[in-house]
């Protein structure tokens, strides 16, 4: 893969989607918490007891927020941390050695974290064969899925013996063209028996169908979304998605696409269903878009969007 390809890939841009069926009133929104320009909150996922732990890429820093009051330091670390991943008795983190904000380097620098509940660092796990791992699933406690967003490939990961294997390598999951500025596979999730990938680039979510640990069959398209980054499942089937842009978005099971937020993302670059049914979003507060937004972790209230079953 060429230099400026895998720099080009970093500058996350926005592409206008037409969306079915927005909503014509705007959700309430509550800012959780706001920090200067120049951070960048990228990934979330609940922990045991309910508290969310944030990634917060340019500073280095998981962050908790314990349901109200006031977000905190969770884990100072010596990496840029993307995806992070919840599971009973650890918290398993995807990270860059060196920030994606300083050039294509970086790709050099990929490695998978295992924290105690705690935040305290209890396994290193290099991963030089991949180029930028991102979203993260669980097949189940010892088979971790891991999005890679430049090698066209989800690898899997087993924390027991620190393996990191090719689990499912596909074009649909690698950038769309070599000068494209948008990353490939992004968020996974899992639903029903099946893998559901986010591709930015390609401005899609794909599906596919699962046999125990291996995928079987093709991969297949689920939805055409426009950019979209992370994701996550809403109570009545339908998918709340960050477009890291202004919007964020609904997709309904039958892949129509409309509007929970029209505006006021600042390139939200992930969402989380949180158990009280409300959205949690994570933004990057333009940061690649050249704006000058701060970075913000907002909640929106189950009353506020669709899908949450108190509408």
């Amino acid at each position: 893969m060429k230099p400026f390809r895998l720099a080009l890939a970093m500058a996350i841009c926005t592409v206008p989607l037409t969306a079915a069926n927005a909503q014509t009133g705007a959700p309430e929104i509550e800012t959780i918490a706001s920090y200067p320009h120049g951070q960048f909150l990228e990934n979330l996922d609940m922990a045991a007891g309910g508290s969310v732990i944030v990634t917060s890429y340019v500073d280095q820093r998981l962050l908790r927020w314990p349901g109200s009051g006031e977000v905190e330091t969770f884990a100072q670390l010596d990496v840029h941390p993307v995806g992070v991943l919840a599971q009973p008795g650890r918290i398993i983190v995807s990270a860059h050695g060196a920030s994606f904000t300083g050039g294509p380097d970086f790709t050099k620098t990929n490695q998978l974290l295992v924290l105690d509940p705690d935040g305290v660092l209890q396994r290193r796990v290099m991963a030089p064969q991949a180029l930028f791992l991102n979203g993260m699933t669980a097949l189940d406690e010892d088979h971790i899925l891991i999005a890679d967003s430049l090698a066209g490939m989800i690898w899997l990961f087993r924390p027991s013996s620190g393996e990191i294997l090719p689990w499912l390598e596909h074009p649909l999951l690698a950038v769309a063209a070599p000068t494209d500025q948008r990353p490939g596979a992004n968020g996974l999730k899992m639903r029903d028996g099946a893998l559901y990938v986010s591709n930015s680039s390609r401005g899609a979510i794909y599906r596919v169908r699962l046999d125990g640990l291996e995928p079987a069959g093709e991969v297949e398209q689920f939805a055409r979304t426009g950019p979209v980054d992370d994701f996550t499942y809403l109570p009545d089937g339908a998918i709340a998605a960050a477009t890291h842009g202004e919007r964020l978005i609904r997709v309904d099971p039958d892949g129509t696409v409309s509007d929970i937020m029209r505006e006021g993302c600042d390139a939200c670059t992930s969402v989380m269903l949180a158990t009280d049914r409300s959205l949690l979003v994570t933004t990057s507060g333009n940061l690649l878009e050249g704006g000058d937004a701060p970075a913000r972790l907002l909640r929106i209230p189950p009353s506020s969007h669709p899908g949450s079953g108190e509408q």
